[in-house]
């Protein structure tokens, strides 16, 4: 990688903190959270926390593979949802049904598309 890549990798992730800490010291001080986003990159400058952790790193309930990070701004990896994804986790039974629909968003998109005659 060029030495003016990662000097723009570095420039973005100093301009995107600094952004964050602004945008929270903004706020009165009964209403700063330290979490959010800016823009669409998500921030989190809360002391992590044994549930937090996880909540965002070992998640079965949620499908995403990338949420927040646990600390700091950027996205962390739900593992569950990625192994889950590749297989390594999860039911080893595979129907017919699951070969043709491998998704539950798949097979979401196929029950509830329009009949054509």
């Amino acid at each position: 990688m060029g030495k003016w890549l990662v000097r723009l990798v570095q420039a973005a992730a100093v301009t995107v903190t600094l952004a964050a800490v602004c945008q929270e010291l903004e706020k009165p001080p009964g209403q700063r959270t330290w979490h959010g986003k800016v823009g669409f990159i998500p921030y989190d400058f809360r002391p992590p926390t044994v549930d937090r952790l996880k909540e965002l790193c070992w998640n079965p309930d949620e499908s995403r593979i990338f949420t927040s990070s646990i600390w700091g701004i950027g996205w962390g990896i739900n593992f569950f949802a990625l192994f889950e994804r590749l297989r390594i986790i999860g039911e080893y039974y595979v129907t017919e049904d699951d070969f043709l629909m491998p998704t539950e968003s798949l097979r979401k998109i196929l029950v509830n598309r329009p009949v054509v005659p």
